[in-house]
């Protein structure tokens, strides 16, 4: 994966106005090597900096959706990594939605989903072959809250309980020899266990994506009390015109959940998946092997933990935002946003670290930190 150059944050105002400013890495969270980050190990000054204020919007995005009750928008999220880092997908509270090409200053009007997947929806990019674009997975963040919604819209016929959807550059005619391709929305089967008798809508804790050695992708969630589930997106197939064909297919391995809080980022290259451990706070950073974990249907462990990327007083404030960005070339950025209570303030911690494999194993190395107390803006989403 290339190296990124930019953090996408989506702030709002006082307003209600959302827009979007970039982070320059290199400047705000990395040292050019390794060695000058543990140089500066020690001088608190050149690691944690505070941001006064936010970089210039380079776009805004206005949120009220004609007749919703309570207009917002419910999530954003971004098409990677063969799209880019600036190709950004965004929801209303109404189902619209809209792409937004940071690099190249462009919207694009998308369809409509057929239900709305309410605020930070479970969301991953996966990538297929024989396309030049990626794909977009969005589950709502409570399946089956989602599905017993469904009964409430109008005309059930053209509005089928839809908490899972793909968003999906593919033809959309039948003309084999010259179809028309596009953007569009499919549905995709819930999660089994939202109709199995007795249960009762719970939240998803934790999620990632696995990929075999063919390159096909696996989604997995877990939930309380309900255990893990994997859902194959993708497989090659020579009997299909494509040479591959969707699979979308739940499957259950175990009653355990993942050892992570909210979401986990696969490293291919280190052979480890990234994420905050789950339990208790403070929500370190933590790395976990996933490659066996169909195999032999026992629950994944932490192998690394650190705390030194955690920050001092961090289990005394409440957690808004934990998210993990892939920076490329083993680099990431740790955002947490928090709530203080004591303060009366909330604010953004961004953290770049980078992860090397030596003899002595897998360490993590932290570069800069930088952060932002909220005013008149506030962060909501890091991408």
């Amino acid at each position: 994966m290339l190296r990124r150059r930019f953090v996408n944050l989506v702030a709002q105002n006082s307003d209600g106005v959302y827009s979007l400013r970039r982070i320059e890495a290199a400047k705000h969270l990395f040292y050019p090597s390794i060695k000058e980050a543990e140089e500066s190990a020690n001088d608190e000054k050149k690691k944690y900096k505070t941001l006064r204020r936010l970089p210039d919007p380079i776009t805004s995005f206005d949120p009220s959706p004609v007749g919703v009750l309570f207009p917002g928008l419910e999530w954003f999220e971004l098409l990677a990594p063969r799209s880019g880092e600036g190709q950004i997908v965004s929801s209303n509270k109404a189902g619209d939605t809209v792409m937004f090409d940071a690099d190249k200053s462009l919207y694009l009007t998308l369809p409509n989903l057929y239900q709305a997947k309410g605020t930070s929806p479970v969301s991953f990019s996966v990538t297929h072959p024989g396309s030049g674009q990626d794909s977009l997975y969005v589950l709502h963040r409570y399946p089956g809250q989602a599905v017993a919604q469904a009964r409430f819209l109008p005309d059930r016929s053209e509005y089928p309980p839809s908490c899972f959807e793909v968003l999906e550059y593919r033809a959309l005619s039948n003309d084999v020899r010259d179809p028309i391709k596009g953007w569009d929305w499919r549905l995709l089967p819930p999660p089994p266990f939202v109709r199995q008798p007795g249960y009762r809508p719970s939240m998803i804790n934790s999620h990632t994506t696995i990929k075999d050695a063919n390159g096909c992708t696996t989604i997995c969630i877990s939930s309380d009390k309900i255990g893990t589930y994997c859902f194959d997106t993708w497989c090659f197939d020579s009997t299909h015109h494509l040479g591959w064909k969707h699979l979308d297919v739940w499957k259950q391995v175990g009653e355990w959940e993942l050892p992570f809080y909210g979401r986990a980022e696969h490293v291919p290259e280190l052979g480890i998946w990234l994420g905050f451990t789950a339990g208790r706070k403070p929500h370190h950073l933590c790395a976990v092997d996933l490659s066996t974990m169909d195999m032999d249907g026992q629950a994944p462990t932490w192998q690394h933990v650190w705390d030194n990327a955690t920050l001092p007083g961090e289990k005394n404030w409440y957690p808004l935002l934990f998210r993990l960005i892939n920076m490329g070339d083993n680099r990431f950025c740790v955002a947490k946003l928090f709530g203080d209570d004591e303060m009366g303030k909330q604010f953004a911690v961004l953290t770049g670290v980078e992860m090397e494999r030596g003899q002595d194993g897998l360490r993590m190395v932290q570069h800069k930190r930088t952060r932002y107390v909220f005013n008149d803006i506030a962060v909501k989403w890091v991408l």
